[in-house]
């Protein structure tokens, strides 16, 4: 199998797309090439394989599918962490979760923490969020304005002081679950679902992707009215656009793992008279350079507390080479877990430091699709590669050819035929570790996961015992 399977999976290479490039006009005031108004779109929860541009045949994202066609668009980005705050904290900070106090869901950054927005105001940008950003009080401090709904982005833009150029954060909630039958007046069709081999295939399952699929859509949409009142201002051609997703798609085996359904997002650059429209980067790339990136697009100096690379260089020219791997990483997000990852651009290496947790996210273990695989396995019904969600204790080391295992089911790191892989894949995870801080699994926290596992564990990561009903 080739590294695109997974994306062939889910509909073959995409159709061309649309040629629709924005017009151009007179530059309004506050923005310039020089130094650009950026618009960061984040999708909270968005897998890498599911807009149409990326080769789904069934999810409607024309808007995004246009926004492809004048971009470059990332085929191998990576979150830092498969969990929504932390993930947004490595792209504020340009650092590595476990670095900055905040490596877990819903830890908020700790005092003295500076972020990109306080950077860029104070090289005179005028800095906003709207929607989710999940930064806690400190990162919020740091924009001039902070607005709850990501519906205001209009109102925020409105308010733009006419000399500066302007940093917007739009921070969308979809397709973040729960999924509503009443999200659009077109819903998606559960019979033209794609369910990946990870999932169990049923109505249940079908019925729950294509709620998914609608909230994609309904992203689409408002990212549509965005660009279109940003052509009708003629700011097109002074804003830097970047789309991105804080993590995959909020299904089991997805988000909340280092496999590539958890951490591979999709990520696209439009930025007009610099990085080439309709350009595709099969070129490894970080969340945690973004920060960098958009700080030295605007022409300011990169902090040397950050971790994160510049990748203007490879906007601009999509072929060039940023990095030989990217870090992941899993804490704790509903229920404590341990994981540190390497990947290169063929070959993925995780750490368990604790193999006696359950991989999959407890956030999702309410969800029909938990249920449907949960059910599966007690009747003896599902396949190995299903099967692999419930091992435990999970092995220490995990190593995966994605290329010919693009679904991460066949673990490589006994095999004596890949021992030199894996040795140099382990030495990267340390020395990673080593030069960014991160410190050993401590005590595990008390949590809930043996109630949405049907398995009972301890306070400490020792071997689950039976499920008695309890809790």
């Amino acid at each position: 199998m080739t590294k695109l399977d997974r994306r062939k999976f889910f509909g073959g290479i995409a159709a061309a797309a649309l040629a629709a490039a924005a017009p151009g006009g007179r530059a309004a005031p506050g923005g310039s090439r020089g130094r650009p108004n950026i618009l960061l779109l984040i999708a909270d929860d968005l897998g890498d394989c599911d807009l149409g541009c990326y080769a789904h045949p069934t999810i409607r994202t024309e808007n995004l599918d246009r926004l492809a066609t004048q971009s470059v668009r990332f085929t191998s980005a990576f979150v830092t962490t498969s969990s929504c705050s932390p993930s947004r904290t490595s792209m504020f900070t340009g650092r590595y979760p476990h670095a900055t106090g905040a490596e877990s869901l819903h830890v908020p950054l700790p005092e003295g923490t500076r972020i990109l927005p306080g950077y860029l105001r104070e090289q005179g940008y005028w800095s906003v969020n709207v929607g989710k950003l999940h930064l806690g009080p400190v990162g919020a401090d740091q924009f001039d304005l902070v607005l709850d709904s990501e519906w205001d982005w209009k109102q925020a833009l409105e308010q733009r002081p006419a000399d500066r150029p302007f940093f917007l954060a739009v921070g969308f909630h979809d397709p973040h679950r729960p999924y509503q039958p009443d999200t659009l007046p077109d819903p998606a069709d559960p019979a033209d679902s794609v369910v990946p081999p990870y999932l169990v295939d049923d109505k249940p399952t079908r019925a729950e992707l294509a709620g998914y699929y609608d909230e994609v859509t309904r992203m689409d949409r408002e990212i549509g009215m965005i660009d279109r009142w940003l052509e009708e201002q003629n700011l097109v051609d002074t804003t830097l656009v970047v789309f991105v997703s804080d993590n995959g798609m909020p299904f089991p085996r997805a988000k909340g793992s280092c496999y590539d359904s958890g951490v591979r997002v999709p990520m696209m650059v439009r930025w007009p008279g610099t990085a080439p429209a309709g350009a595709v980067s099969d070129s490894l790339i970080s969340t945690v350079d973004l920060a960098p990136s958009l700080l030295a697009a605007a022409g300011m100096k990169i902090p040397a507390a950050m971790h994160g690379l510049d990748a203007t260089g490879l906007f601009r020219n999509p072929q060039l080479k940023l990095r030989d791997y990217v870090h992941l990483q899993r804490n704790w997000h509903n229920h404590d877990d341990n994981q540190r990852g390497v990947r290169d651009k063929r070959y993925k290496y995780v750490r368990n430091g604790r193999p006696r947790v359950w991989t999959s996210s407890s956030d999702l273990m309410g969800s029909e699709s938990w249920t449907s695989l949960l059910d599966a396995r007690d009747r003896n019904a599902l396949t190995a590669g299903q099967m692999r969600l419930f091992m435990v204790p999970r092995a220490a080391e995990e190593l995966y050819d994605t290329e010919r295992d693009p679904w991460e089911f066949v673990n490589l790191a006994a095999d004596p035929n890949y021992s030199a892989r894996l040795e140099r894949l382990r030495d990267e995870c340390d020395r990673w570790r080593e030069t960014t801080g991160d410190y050993p699994p401590g005590r595990r926290y008390k949590d809930n996961l043996d109630r949405f596992t049907r398995t009972k564990y301890g306070k400490t990561s020792g071997a689950p015992e039976p499920y008695d009903g309890e809790n």
